[in-house]
């Protein structure tokens, strides 16, 4: 059997009418007991028709066995008579009423649900049904019944009971405000069954206490009656009593006391009932927003989906053991709870249930079905949802629903900026984060992953969860935890990662939200962000003091690199006429300048030195700054100084420590993204090719190893330099074979052969003609004829030039010319030295007679290692043989490491060298320096014991 198919929420659940009317109106979730039992005909039909409200009340079990007990009662079964409504959010205290109401003055409707055939059938009883809030404690009611006005609660009782016949009874108590004795509230009932429905009694009590009756006022007299009335109520076989007061003392307000008081005064004779538990307000609202509710087979797709998000999500976060089993545990209830919420997310109802119960003026249920509707209503509209509506899919882009919304959490103009700048404006953090996203990525087109996280975060942002093991007065501060958040926002299109992302941009980035360290909360006060915002503003008027900063940033990490020139003005300052590769880096304003003028600027400094034709042409590299990087970097300096500000400011601006924190954090991010824009601030590098051609080479999309050094500062030459000299399509080398050499100059070829070559003319070459290989510098032309002259392709010669003999070779000293053995790198000078063709090098008479012509040419044995020429004697050298050399010499500390390098060498070619090295100090060595210094080293390296 193949599973469900995942739809979007609109395309399985059908509104209700109510919902989808064109003269919609949240009154029509304003039901009111006083008007609904004085058939007031602008009671919506939904509840002023019994049919019709049973059809659209869902029957909790509490509903269902507060209408058992009262209608046996009213039977005269046995039974609790007075009854107290407990009605926290969800609980619907007037639609509760409103059902014993229903079902006392027509209880053949209760037929018409299910099971409703087992409900007791009182016969005829009265109904009496004070709504405090309906009612004027100066100047009374009309009666119903006809025969002027009640000026109290009992006189309205007792007419809305027996009509004026049974007014008569109390007429005198009522003209006078008095409170009947419980001997005539007893005659009053006795006529019954009887069923007395009080709602809102706080509300009037609060206006009775205005009114003077004699020495005391109708607040306390009426207080007597109900004292009075519970007493009688309960001393009756068929009577009972229903009230409902305010579930909190916040609800209350300033009349807590007399709260209390009320409730103490019936506390001896009622039995609490809780028409609407835990769950069961999931299916009150979907009852109610719905046309049908959906079934199991139409919710079971997203209930799938969802928790197997929420699996997925908590498993990668928990640990081995009990709390992957936490973690399934969490997902089969999610799953359960999405089939009686659908469409709704549980997480958005939840919200409302346990937070915004918290605001005093949230009207719960009515407050909920108002603000669901029209969340309800904007998608119908629209034509499109998602497959459950959470807390991130409010669509607070309609203004009816922002109106609904911020009506229920009282608070409107003061969110208009947090709306304007972190969420719905044209330039809104969230919308932001989302559009470079989608750019960035094609898979996140029409997600909104940002304002989705945003959303959710302000509907966090009111009320709050009561304080764990509290009274019920002590509530946590408004906002959510990162974890709350995650299962709030999670879904098949949303995974955990993004979330997070999200939620650390929104904190960077969001003016109004706030984060105490443990909660997210959008407040109306801006955050430090702000602070940074209007810093940055007043910084980016004059660029000046950005751009010096830049320059700092930028010396630090590129000046006194050798073969660096930073930002040159002219080309006068790119140095010419010098061995190495060298690399300007152009000024940040470069790529705001249109193609044309770029190339004239590239050409000026490649072609050109000051005045004269640039001699090497092709030891140049222009380092283009990308126009993206060049933003980036100017942007994150600007908040860097910005952010430095206002922490020195922060006397003035009466910062907390949470918000230094925040300016710390800020402060490293831009500081990061400053490395990070440096490090790819050049983006192409520009090189002189072959007729005046520029050959353009791009960094960018480059795996490369070099980054960051140890204090974290941007490598960008040395990148620079990987990049060129990488093993992939190299552009510059850092070594050349020594037959290129030959090859390039034409030693030893030619008509005549060339038999001797300039090595200041090799080096003008490579470094000054374009289409020659790019060498990184001149010691590269040294290491390849120092093992060129090992590998006997050349030989090397000092002094003035030579001349040719009529034999083809050159006219010096055979002793003068090195082939064929080992040279050290610094006894090549790259001026007055020439590399000699072998056939060209003379031989000595002796060697001559004995050893014969190298094949392709002459050349004559190379002396042996250490045997000195005849313009260089030796000096301190004593050579036994030609396979031992003893060397002898004293040196301070600069000379010993200029010897250094000849000592390695000498190791090279030996293998090993033996040293004796004697120090003696006049003065005395240091023994903590002696054994730190000298002898600790020497035995880390196993060089002695």
């Amino acid at each position: 059997m193949t599973s469900p198919e995942m739809k979007p929420w609109l395309q399985v659940s059908s509104l209700h009418p109510d919902v989808l009317s064109p003269s919609f109106s949240e009154d029509v979730f304003a039901l009111d007991l006083g008007p609904l039992a004085d058939g007031n005909p602008n009671v919506p039909p939904v509840y002023r028709d019994p049919a019709e409200f049973f059809r659209a009340t869902y029957m909790t079990a509490g509903l269902r066995s507060l209408l058992g007990d009262v209608l046996a009662r009213l039977d005269g079964t046995s039974g609790n008579r007075v009854l107290k409504l407990v009605t926290p959010f969800g609980g619907g205290k007037s639609h509760t009423l409103a059902a014993l109401l229903h079902a006392a003055r027509g209880r053949d409707y209760l037929d018409g649900i299910p099971d409703g055939s087992a409900f007791a059938h009182p016969q005829h009883p009265r109904v009496a049904v004070f709504d405090g809030q309906f009612f004027d404690a100066s100047v009374g009611k009309e009666m119903l019944s006809g025969g002027g006005r009640a000026s109290t609660m009992w006189g309205w009782i007792a007419s809305s009971l027996g009509g004026p016949a049974l007014y008569d009874k109390v007429r005198l108590q009522d003209e006078t405000r008095v409170a009947p004795g419980g001997d005539v509230i007893l005659e009053m009932l006795k006529d019954g069954p009887n069923l007395i429905l009080l709602d809102e009694v706080l509300n009037y009590l609060i206006s009775a206490g205005g009114v003077q009756v004699h020495d005391t006022n109708l607040r306390l007299e009426t207080l007597t009656f109900l004292e009075r009335l519970t007493v009688a109520v309960s001393n009756t076989r068929t009577t009972v009593l229903v009230y409902s007061l305010q579930s909190s003392k916040r609800e209350s307000l300033e009349h807590a006391g007399l709260l209390g008081m009320l409730d103490h005064l019936a506390a001896r004779k009622e039995q609490s009932r809780e028409p609407v538990e835990k769950d069961e307000i999931l299916q009150v609202i979907q009852r109610r927003l719905l046309a049908r509710p959906p079934t199991m087979i139409e919710t079971s797709a997203a209930a799938n989906a969802f928790q197997e998000v929420l699996v997925r999500m908590r498993r990668g976060y928990a640990g081995e053991g009990a709390p992957q089993y936490q973690a399934d545990e969490e997902g089969i209830l999610l799953h359960d709870r999405i089939r009686l919420s659908y469409p709704f997310h549980p997480a958005l109802i939840d919200i409302m249930r346990e937070r915004w119960s918290a605001i005093p003026d949230f009207q719960r249920t009515r407050g909920a079905l108002r603000f669901l509707a029209a969340c309800l209503r904007s998608a119908h509209s629209e034509g499109g949802s998602r497959v459950l509506l959470g807390p991130g899919d409010v669509p607070l882009h309609d203004a009816e629903v922002r109106l609904a919304f911020f009506k229920e959490v009282g608070q409107q103009s003061d969110f208009q900026a947090v709306l304007e700048h972190d969420l719905l404006g044209a330039n809104a953090r969230a919308r932001r984060i989302d559009d470079r996203r989608a750019r960035e990525s094609p898979t996140e087109v029409g997600k909104r992953p940002a304002s989705r996280v945003a959303t959710a975060i302000l509907m966090y942002s009111f009320g709050g969860l009561r304080r764990q093991g509290s009274s019920t007065g002590e509530f946590l501060p408004p906002g959510v935890s990162e974890a709350e958040l995650l299962s709030a926002c999670v879904a098949p299109d949303l995974d955990s990662t993004t979330i997070q992302a999200c939620l650390k941009e929104l904190r960077e980035s969001c003016l109004y939200l706030h984060y105490d360290g443990v909660r997210y909360a959008f407040k109306k006060d801006p955050n430090v962000t702000l602070l940074i915002e209007q810093e940055a503003e007043a910084i980016g008027r004059d660029q000046t003091l950005v751009r010096s900063r830049v320059e700092l940033i930028l010396a630090e990490h590129l000046a006194g690199r050798a073969g660096v020139i930073l930002w040159p003005a002219n080309s006068k300052e790119v140095p010419d006429g010098l061995a190495v590769f060298q690399v300007a880096y152009l000024p940040l304003d470069f790529p705001s300048k249109g193609k044309g003028a770029q190339e004239a600027i590239a050409r000026d400094l490649m072609d050109n030195y000051g005045g004269n034709p640039r001699k090497y042409r092709n030891g140049l590299g222009l380092a283009i700054p990308s126009k993206e990087q060049v933003e980036g970097i100017l942007r994150s300096t600007t908040y860097l100084i910005a952010t430095e500000q206002v922490r020195n400011a922060s006397k003035r601006h009466n910062l907390t420590p949470d918000q230094l924190e925040q300016l710390k954090e800020r402060n490293a991010t831009e500081q990061t993204a400053i490395e990070s824009a440096t490090l790819r601030l050049y983006a192409d590098i520009w090189l002189p090719a072959g007729s005046g051609a520029i050959e353009k080479i791009t960094c960018t999309n480059r795996p490369l190893r070099t980054t960051f050094d140890s204090r974290r500062h941007a490598l960008v030459h040395e990148r620079m330099l990987e990049l060129l000299t990488g093993p992939i399509s190299p552009t510059i080398f850092a070594s050349i074979v020594p037959s290129k050499l030959s090859d390039l100059f034409n030693l030893g070829t030619g008509s005549p052969p060339r038999l001797f070559l300039k090595v200041s003319d090799v080096v003008d070459g490579f470094f000054g003609i374009p289409g020659f290989p790019r060498l990184v510098s001149g010691e590269v032309i040294r290491t390849a004829i120092a093992r060129g002259v090992v590998e006997g392709h050349f030989g090397v010669l000092s002094g003035p030039e030579p001349g040719i003999g009529s034999d083809q070779r050159v006219m010096v000293s055979p002793d003068r010319v090195a082939l064929s053995r080992p040279l050290r790198q610094e006894e090549i000078e790259l001026e007055g030295t020439y590399l000699i063709h072998p056939t060209a090098i003379p031989q000595n008479p002796t060697e001559a007679a004995t050893t014969p012509e190298p094949v392709g040419g002459g050349g004559g044995q190379a002396p042996s290692a250490g045997a000195p020429s005849h313009d260089s004697p030796v000096t301190g050298v004593s050579m036994a043989q030609q396979n031992h050399v003893d060397l002898a010499f004293s040196a301070n500390r600069d000379e010993l490491y200029a010897a250094w390098g000849a000592i390695a060498n000498l190791a090279d070619l030996a293998g090993k060298v033996d040293l004796v090295v004697k120090a003696t100090s006049s003065t005395g060595l240091d023994k903590r320096k002696l054994e730190n210094g000298v002898l600790e080293p020497l035995r880390e390296a196993n060089l002695i014991e």
